[in-house]
């Protein structure tokens, strides 16, 4: 998806109509946290989201921008002349979307020497407010048959196939509507986990009764919650180290790690449930 013409063309703005530099700064500043949110809220490194805010802010006429970035906040100066502001802002939730995070990656490489922060504004609705490129449904079904493939990669047959798709679809599903009434993430993945596992014995019970008998009753029941595995979080978390943002990288890496544990508790709960050993 890209940005509409009009949009791309209605960057144009006469920066001596700001009244003084200080209400100027806290306009460019508003604009700049906004595409910070934005890009760590899609699921990016730490280190890129400096990187745009920078563009951004000097394309707007600052002399230079202050950031400081993790998972959870933003803290961000900005000066110009003997002037500066400063602002902190809050992320709660993260998720991974690279639709949203390609589009602001390119609006702040591609921002027109007139452009000024109301534009700016007006194109970051536009970008926040754009559906996903692929429906629920069509995300539902792609990661259900992905995790059933992953249990064939790991030594499974159709059973463990059949199995896997089924629970990994039910728990994607629970996962969908979690996200939308914005439970915190961690209830999100135990929930999701003991749905996935528990969805998996119904299967394999359901195929075992037409006589289809499951070989590799771990594969199937693993592969049902690798959904749950969170790979963005582990991939930026490494990235942030190796370029020693240590506290981001630090704090990446923790948060993955709980996850992590929140899929493991999720299947300790349901395994009473269903009587069955799978691990």
């Amino acid at each position: 998806m890209t940005l509409p013409d009009d949009l791309l063309n209605e960057q144009t703005c006469n920066k001596a109509d700001c009244n003084s530099t200080s209400d100027n700064l806290i306009a460019i500043m508003q604009v700049v946290m906004r595409i910070g949110i934005l890009m760590l809220q899609s699921g990016t490194v730490s280190f890129r989201v400096e990187q745009a805010m920078n563009r951004v802010a000097i394309a707007l006429g600052a002399d230079r921008l202050d950031a400081y970035v993790t998972l959870s906040g933003i803290t961000a100066s900005i000066h110009k002349n003997n002037q500066h502001y400063t602002q902190i802002a809050r992320i709660k939730s993260v998720g991974v979307d690279m639709n949203r995070l390609t589009l602001v990656e390119y609006l702040s490489r591609s921002i027109s020497p007139t452009a000024s922060p109301d534009t700016l504004t007006l194109m970051l609705n536009h970008i926040e407010r754009m559906p996903p490129v692929y429906r629920s449904p069509f995300n539902i079904l792609i990661v259900a048959v992905a995790c059933g493939a992953f249990a064939i990669l790991n030594g499974g047959g159709i059973v463990e196939f059949g199995a896997a798709t089924f629970g990994a679809s039910i728990g994607q599903t629970v996962q969908t509507y979690l996200r939308h009434i914005r439970l915190h993430s961690i209830a999100v993945t135990i929930l999701c986990a003991m749905t996935a596992t528990i969805m998996c014995h119904v299967a394999l019970d359901g195929l075992a009764a037409i006589g289809f008998i499951s070989q590799a009753v771990q594969t199937g029941f693993l592969a049902a919650v690798i959904f749950l595995v969170p790979g963005m979080p582990l991939v930026t978390a490494t990235l942030d180290l190796i370029r020693f943002d240590i506290l981001s990288g630090i704090v990446r890496a923790s948060y993955a790690l709980l996850l992590m544990s929140g899929v493991a508790v999720g299947i300790l709960i349901a395994t009473p449930l269903i009587g069955r050993s799978i691990f």
